[in-house]
């Protein structure tokens, strides 16, 4: 038996000076026998590799070209970083270029939506295509907070 261990780290640039980046390691076991022909060894570690290339780039939203570049596709499927294992560099980032909101802001936005009678999660949805107060930008959160204590006067 002949252990095989491949690995990928990958890392790409977002707006604002942020990055993103995921990684993987496989280990495989494939039959000895490989050792005496190398090109077919090659294939195996190619295939491997390949669908560990493939599946780190569809983490970070990344379409991959025949030169193995990529270019950013959007957002991946997969949640944030806690999902996808991704790292800033240093910079906090909500994926979409600027800083988030922040816990007061958080605080706030449940405080006046009960005020108004507003169910927080359908207002997101509805406002900006988010499900939690956490995923908003600052920017955002102060919008959504300015549009529910109008509300709230009312």
């Amino acid at each position: 038996m002949l252990k095989l261990n491949v690995g990928l780290s990958r890392k790409v640039g977002q707006p604002d000076y942020g990055s993103k980046g995921a990684m993987v390691n496989v280990e495989v076991e494939l039959t000895a026998d490989l050792l005496k022909d190398h090109e077919r060894l090659r294939r195996q570690v190619r295939g491997i590799f390949g669908v560990i290339r493939e599946t780190v780039d569809g983490e970070l939203g990344v379409a991959t070209g025949r030169n193995g570049g990529g270019r950013l596709a959007g957002p991946p499927s997969t949640g944030g970083p806690a999902a996808n294992g991704s790292s800033g560099n240093g910079h906090a980032s909500n994926g979409r270029g600027s800083l988030p909101c922040t816990e007061k802001q958080v605080r706030a936005l449940h405080a006046f939506s009960r005020k108004a009678g507003v169910e927080l999660t359908e207002e997101l949805r509805r406002r900006f295509g988010l499900t939690t107060a956490e995923e908003l930008s600052r920017r955002q959160a102060s919008e959504a907070i300015d549009g529910l204590k109008e509300r709230a006067k009312c």
